[in-house]
């Protein structure tokens, strides 16, 4: 949890605009910084702004499919989707979690996630971990206009870690994809790179 709540402020931070003074607040523990094209202020912690500082990158560096980006899988009351109208603001990326949602009114489904890769919410997955069967079961997954994931090289990868990730999580040791046709270039790329019968590399 604390490690994507250090990705959401290293976000707001260095989206933030250069020149707007940063003054602590009360026992100095948080410190106000503006969001370019977000209203209102943010905080962020006043103990990690070294940390920001240290990395010295820029959003411009810092991109989906550079350097190893990595895919994960964001848990609906994770620190960095709590704010929807952030989210909205700074992503353009609207995220409502349906699983109060009574079924027939559902967007997307009962228990879907963002996908996180790099620095760009890219999509959606609904994973269902089917314990008794020992599966975790992908039903289904959404991609966000201007992103398609058979045209970065990297993501691939990236992606059937992050299902490995939580199969592990989950402790079952296989993946079952969705057969869809749209699905089918990528989940063969998946398919490949997991061991026989969708099992988890160890």
């Amino acid at each position: 949890m604390r490690r994507a709540l250090a990705l959401a402020v290293l976000l707001a931070a260095l989206s933030a605009q250069a020149n707007v003074p940063m003054q602590p607040l009360g026992e100095g523990t948080l410190l106000p910084t503006r969001v370019e094209g977000v209203r209102g202020e943010r905080y962020i912690l006043a103990d990690e702004i070294g940390i920001l500082e240290s990395a010295g990158v820029t959003p411009s560096d810092w991109e989906s499919g550079r350097d190893g980006a990595r895919v994960a899988f964001l848990a609906p009351l994770d620190p960095f989707v709590w704010d929807r109208d952030f989210l909205r603001a700074l992503y353009d990326f609207d995220y409502v979690w349906e699983v109060y949602v009574p079924a027939a009114k559902r967007r997307w489904g009962y228990y879907v996630l963002p996908i996180l890769y790099g620095d760009r919410l890219v999509g959606r997955i609904e994973p269902r971990i089917d314990r008794r069967a020992g599966v975790l079961r992908v039903l289904d997954v959404w991609w966000e206009a201007g992103f398609c994931p058979t045209e970065v090289d990297s993501f691939a990868d990236a992606f059937t870690e992050a299902l490995e990730a939580l199969a592990r999580f989950a402790e079952v040791p296989r993946i079952v994809l969705p057969r869809a046709a749209r699905h089918r270039p990528l989940m063969a790329s998946v398919r490949g790179r997991l061991g026989r019968d969708g099992r988890i590399r160890s």
